[in-house]
């Protein structure tokens, strides 16, 4: 039997400006506020969400585990 998904989890895109970093495109995992990937590209960025949006492999497991992401907002 496949696992239920959570329709409430969505993935998106942020810009993120920091000193000494520059430019930034974060992919955020909602309503967990989870930061699961960073890439200088918007495009590269925008995969990531796409596919997440479309699969939604994390969300049986109420999201990316904590030691697989890069921190949360």
């Amino acid at each position: 039997m496949a696992k239920k998904v959570d329709k409430k989890f969505h993935y998106e895109k942020k810009m993120s400006k920091r000193k000494g970093k520059g430019v930034r495109w974060l992919v955020i995992e909602r309503p967990t506020g989870s930061i699961i990937a960073e890439s200088i590209f918007e495009d590269k960025a925008q995969a990531v969400v796409d596919f997440q949006n479309k699969h939604k492999q994390w969300a049986p497991q109420g999201g990316v585990v904590k030691h697989l992401t890069l921190g949360t907002i």
